[in-house]
Parts: C-alpha cells; structure tokens; sequence
C-alpha cells in the first residue's frame, strides 16, 4: 500500500481532490470551445472513457460565454483555461465552471487578481497555479541559466503567495515539462514546501507511443513516491487516449482498483441530454464507492433497420415492449424495452454476402470473427469459413466499426421445438397438421388466392402450369379428403383448382395471411418436427421453387413477394441443415421480390433429398465458393464489404430478457455489450432509460422496471444488494 503524501483537500464541483480523495484523471477538450456541439461530443466520449475532470480553453470572450451551455450538459467538472486576461476568468466564473486554471502573476497584477479572487471565493471555486518549464519568467530564465526544477518551483511559490496574500487557499499546483526528469525533480522540492494538492503531468509528451512511455516513467515515478492528487496525460491523440493511459497508469500502481465505472455509447451520450442527467444523478449517488461497478447504456439501430421476429421481420422503431426477438441462442426472447435516442455521426453498413446490408452505430457489438487474409497475384485470399471454423475459431463481439471484408458473421439456426397434432376448422372439425395439411399449406403460400363476397374467403383457387398434373392431383385429393369439392379449370397453360368452402378459406386467411405480399407462417409452424417442415418446404418448391443452374452454376432458390416469408422459409431451410442466402430482386417498375437462395453444393445435395430429386450432375456450384459455413447453432457468412454512411436523427435499442441479443437478417447484435474502459463486456449493475420508465439490470439480466423518478433509488438498492452477495460469496464481511 502506497503512502500519500498528506495535503489540503479542494472540492471541484462534485469530485473532491487531495487529501484522502481518490486520485483523478483529467483530459482537455482540443475543440474551439466557441463549437458547443463539437466540444460536447468530445466531452461525451471523455466522460464514456471514465474522465474525472475536463478542462476547456479559453482564449477569448466568446468562448468564455459558452461555458454555461457547455457545463450544463456534461456530468463531469469543467476547468477554464484561462491566459492573461482576467476578464476572461471573471466570465467564466459567471458561467458556473467548476474550476480555473490561471497563473495570478501574468493576468494583469494584484488588484486583478483580487478581483478574481473575490469571486472565486465566494463560489469557492479552486484556482489551478499552473507552471510550465517552457514558458517561465524571463527574469527566472535568466537567474538559472534557462529552464531548471529550480525555476519552475521558484515560479511556483511565487504565483502561490499572491493567492495566499488574496487569503485564498483552495488551490492546486501543477509543474509540467517535457523533460520527466526536471518535472520530477520539481514536484519532489515542491512536495517539501507546501502542502497543497499536486496536479501531475508530462506536457507534450508526443505522439501516443512515445507520449504514453513519457507519462508512465514521469507520473509513475511520483505517484509511487505518494505525491500526486489529480493527473493528466498529455499526448498528440484524440482526448480518450489520454484518459485510457492515465486509468491504466493508476491501475498499474493500484491506486484505481474500485469506483463506479459509468459506460456510455457515444453514439447515445451525443445528444441525449436526458441520458446524460441520469448518469450524473447515478455517479453522484455512488461518489466515493470504493468497489467495481459498471452501468452500461447500449449500441442502436437506424430507423427502418429489420429485426427478426418469429412473425417475420420488423422494422426496429415498430418493436414493442413485450414483443418476441430472435436471440443469439436460437430462441425467441422477449423484449422488456425498446429506446430511442439521437444520432449525429456515422453508422456502420455492413455488407454481408448473400444478405442485405444493415446499417448500426459503430460501438454496436457484432458476433463475429476474422478470417486470415494473404495477398496473391494482386488479390485478397481467404480461406473457406468452414475451415475457419474446423481451426477452433469462434465468433466473438466485436464493436461494428472493427468489421472489415473478410470477416465472418454469425446468424442464430432457430432452436426452439413444438409440435402440434391437429388444427381447430370451424365447419372441417379438427385437422391433422400432417404431411397433407402442410402440403395444402405450401400450396396457398405459393399458388393460393381467396375470393368472396363482402371480403369473406369464401373461395380458394390454386394456379398450377398445365404439365404439372402430379400437383393438381395431389392437392385434389387431399380437398376431397377434408370432406370438400374440388374443381379443376384449364386456361392459358394454367391449371386452377377451385374450391368453396368458408371455413378452409378462414383457416387459410387466419394462418397464412391473405395476398401475395402479405402471407406468412404462424410463428408455431418454424418449430415444428422436421420431417413435418420437410413436406413444407416440398410444396413450397413446387409452387415458388427453382432448382437448376443460373449461368452455368447449380443454383436452387424461392421467390416470393413477401419478406416475411421468405425469412420464415429461410429459418426453416437452416433447420434443416440447408446453408442458403436471402436477398430481394428488384424489377423497374415492378413490386420487390425476395429471394432465397441454395449455392454451396453441399447445401445443394441437402435440398435435393429433402425435395425427392435426383443428385446434380457435375459442374460448378456457387461462383464465390468458401462465404457460407453451417452448424447446429448457426449460419457463418463472410463480410463482402463494409463503409460509413452519415447519418443524423432518431436510433434505436432494444432490451431483450435472458439471452440479450437480437438479430437482423444474416448477422446477430448484442444489446448489453460496450465498449468503455477496460473494453467491459457486460454492466453489473445496470440502467436503461426511455419512455419514462427505467430497467435495472443485472449481469446482462433484466430484474427490475420502475419509474423513471426511481432509478437512482433502485439503482442504489441494486448495488447494495450485488455488492454483498459479492462479499458473501468471497467469504469478505458483510457490508457495514
């Protein structure tokens, strides 16, 4: 255990420094701070990456003014930088910062400083003296023949003893240089002469490799030694990456082991101020916790973005609290809560072969893997994904914007089971679900119609080509089997088989839909037995259905004008061990067609059994061999492309029970994954807002809704509760 050195200790708004306070990470914005969007965006992702405090400069009066509107927003202090002009420190001040940084010598002299000091004081806002080596006093420069520890500690005091003359002692220090030796030769001569809180830093530290080396041998040194209260990291990268340093320097020391942790997406903390208040409330409530806890806030989806549903797919913003899912198990979850946030970047579209592509925010966890790529006569080879996965290799989450071409993506084989005997038919009685019935089924999804008067089904018609004798038949007999009358018609190559009957035209329209673009499967029906899913399919075909070649390739695939269908078939064709793809084919001036589709020969030769048709003779199969690999729990497709696409407006997430997760056509997202420090994979103790209400989760569980008003209260009964399951469960004492 380190010994600190013993100083005062300063309040900057709520986080308290020196003392026996944690010791803290500070970044600064590098935005023009008369930007107020582009300065909260990166306060946002700064407060995402677990900053403790930010600074802002402020080089003109503009900038001061915005100050207000800026801390407003933000749930960590926020420091003026201020330089030379004292009436910039007194707008900031009136602005509510929670802090200066300014040297008292170089604002004008003592009856500016005072002026500034009576205000400071009457807020009681801390006042950092920061010194520089690359910018002393001249007549310092000169007395030590140029930058020295000893000058920038005489420049120190200085600067300390007109705030001490103002009678004004909250305030901390700060010795930076480029150099790590001089700056920690500096704070340890410093270390002896007062005992104010010190603010530790390498300034320029550089670029972030030789940057992060710098700041961990200058800050390491000291904060091993026990002088340092607050730090930051300065280096020539984005702001983030000096917090992530600072946090892996104190962890190394083991000076940051415990405290909440507040994960939040960027890409939902940009604009959601409601959001950003509850995170505020909730880091307030549990300031001082010296424990790990992480509160996660998840990835979204555009509006118009589909998510598998067992009724077919749905449109993310129409997902209803309440509502079934297709999880990452296989198995239909339901969703506990669906939010909505605002969206000011880019999204993520992802290709994936064979699929449609599908647009989400770039933290958004994917299940996924890479694919080893070497380059060979000037192209990219990859291997087959089935040998990718034969190697061991497993998918993982990994955040959207990490997908590249070649990567493989995983989408859920459904899993769950059910099977029925029979089927409730008003005037038929009961019907068997069996292979006629599942024929008769196949047979309306692909060919049928209904007709009557006053929208009553009181007829059903079936459109078969006139060679296909064997179908009309079979259907024939199985009408004549329910007890009804079956009439055939010839015109124009067709074949159409008429019946009359309310109470089939009601089944039919009740199960299945009615119109062409509007049929669907019961969601039951994708859970039946397979032998009983294998007839199914088999009518399908011969309605919709195509096996042959296109362009000189072996190709099977149904055509529908219905998406939800078309889903459903391809669910069930997973069932059934049969890899296949789903895309839509659009015609000028005519409705879309949605099309699945069998390529691998394998997946050929398991189609082919399930239809009774002869093995294919040689040739090809698909032109892009080794994208498409099959197991029991999932379809593997490889990544044809990726890019971003600049998106501003509403977004969307969802909060699915038990395995949380959901998928859209061909890939599967996680909804309690982030990305935050540490790379957290999933919240301990968590909350999702929206719709007045919150969630409390716990280890990716749902476990608790309540009002909105009530979330920090829950939160804390939450926490408590798993924070002393945890010291029973390590054999620690019992919370006090």
């Amino acid at each position: 255990m380190l010994t600190r050195r013993k100083t005062r200790q300063i309040q900057l708004g709520g986080v308290k420094v020196g003392g026996d306070a944690p010791i803290t990470v500070q970044s600064m914005t590098k935005t023009d701070t008369r930007d107020v969007q582009a300065t909260l965006l990166e306060i946002w992702a700064l407060e995402a990456a677990g900053c403790d405090v930010v600074r802002c400069a402020v080089p003109v009066r503009e900038a001061a003014e915005k100050l207000g509107e800026i801390k407003r927003q933000i749930r960590i202090p926020l420091v003026a930088d201020i330089h030379f002009n004292y009436k910039l420190a007194l707008i900031a001040l009136a602005q509510g910062v929670d802090g200066l940084r300014l040297n008292p010598g170089n604002i004008g002299g003592t009856p500016f400083v005072q002026e500034v000091v009576a205000v400071a004081k009457d807020r009681r806002i801390p006042i950092r003296i920061g010194v520089n080596a690359g910018s002393l006093e001249k007549d310092l420069l000169a007395k030590h023949g140029g930058p020295t520890a000893e000058g920038m500690v005489e420049s120190a005091l200085r600067h300390i003893r007109i705030l001490e003359d103002c009678g004004y002692p909250e305030l901390k220090v700060s010795l930076k240089a480029s150099d790590p030796r001089m700056m920690i030769q500096a704070y340890r001569m410093l270390a002896d002469r007062v005992d104010y809180p010190f603010h530790l830093g390498v300034t320029e530290a550089g670029t972030p490799g030789v940057g992060t080396i710098k700041s961990a041998v200058g800050l390491g040194a000291l904060l091993s030694e026990g002088i340092g209260d607050t730090i930051r990291v300065s280096l020539s990268a984005d702001p983030t990456e000096e917090v992530r340093v600072g946090i892996d320097i104190l962890k190394s020391l083991g000076l940051r082991t415990g405290g909440l942790t507040f994960v939040s997406c960027p890409s939902c903390g940009r604009a959601d101020v409601d959001l950003v208040r509850l995170a505020k409330q909730v880091e307030d409530e549990f300031r001082g916790l010296n424990e790990e806890i992480h509160i996660a806030v998840m990835g979204c989806l555009p509006p118009g973005q589909d998510v598998v549903t067992p009724e077919g797919p749905k449109a993310v913003e129409a997902v209803a609290e309440g509502d079934e899912v297709l999880a990452k198990d296989g198995t239909a979850r339901r969703v506990v809560l669906a939010t909505t946030h605002r969206f000011d970047g880019e999204l993520v579209e992802v290709h994936p072969t064979g699929f449609v592509p599908f647009r989400l925010t770039e933290n958004h966890p994917v299940w996924a893997l890479p694919r080893p790529t070497r380059r060979k006569a000037g192209r990219d080879r990859r291997p087959h994904v089935q040998r990718v996965l034969e190697s061991g290799a497993v998918p993982r989450w990994v955040p959207a914007g990490e997908l590249r071409p070649g990567w493989v993506v995983a989408y859920p084989v459904l899993q769950d089971k059910e099977d029925r005997a029979t089927l409730p038919a008003g005037g038929l009685g009961e019907v068997p679900v069996d292979d006629d019935f599942l024929t008769l089924a196949g047979y309306y999804l692909a060919e049928g119609s209904l007709s009557g008067k006053a929208g009553k089904p009181h007829q059903q018609g079936f459109y078969f080509h006139e060679r296909e004798t064997a179908y009309v038949d079979r259907l024939r007999a199985i009408l004549v089997g329910l007890g009804l009358r079956a009439d055939v018609r010839h015109r124009r190559h067709t074949a159409e088989v008429i019946a009359h009957s309310l109470a089939l035209g009601t089944l039919l329209e009740g199960l299945f839909g009615r119109g062409a673009y509007a049929k669907r499967l019961p969601a039951w029906m994708l859970r039946l037995p397979h032998d009983k899913q294998r007839a199914l399919v088999r009518a399908l075909w011969e309605g919709d259905g195509y096996v042959g070649r296109v362009r000189g390739y072996a190709r099977a695939t149904y055509v529908t004008s219905s998406q939800a269908l078309a889903l459903q078939v391809h669910q069930i064709l997973l069932r059934l061990g049969i890899a296949a793809f789903l895309h839509h084919r659009d015609q000028r001036a005519r409705h879309r067609h949605w099309v699945v589709s069998v390529t691998s020969r394998a997946a050929l030769a398991r189609l082919r059994a399930v239809l009774g048709l002869p093995e294919a003779v040689g040739g090809p199969t698909s032109p892009r061999p080794g994208q498409v690999a099959l197991d029991a729990q999932a379809l593997y497709v490889g990544v044809r492309a990726t890019r971003r696409v600049r998106y501003q407006g509403p977004v969307h997430n969802l909060e699915v029970e038990g395995e949380p997760s959901f998928a859209v056509p061909g890939a599967t997202l996680h909804n309690c994954e982030v990305n935050g420090p540490g790379e957290a994979r999933a919240a301990d103790i968590g909350v999702a807002g929206g719709r007045g209400i919150g969630l409390i989760f716990k280890n990716g569980e749902v476990i608790r809704k309540v009002p909105e008003a009530e979330i920090v209260q829950a939160m804390r009964e939450e926490v408590d509760r798993y924070l002393a399951e945890r010291r029973a469960a390590q054999g620690g004492p019992a919370a006090p």
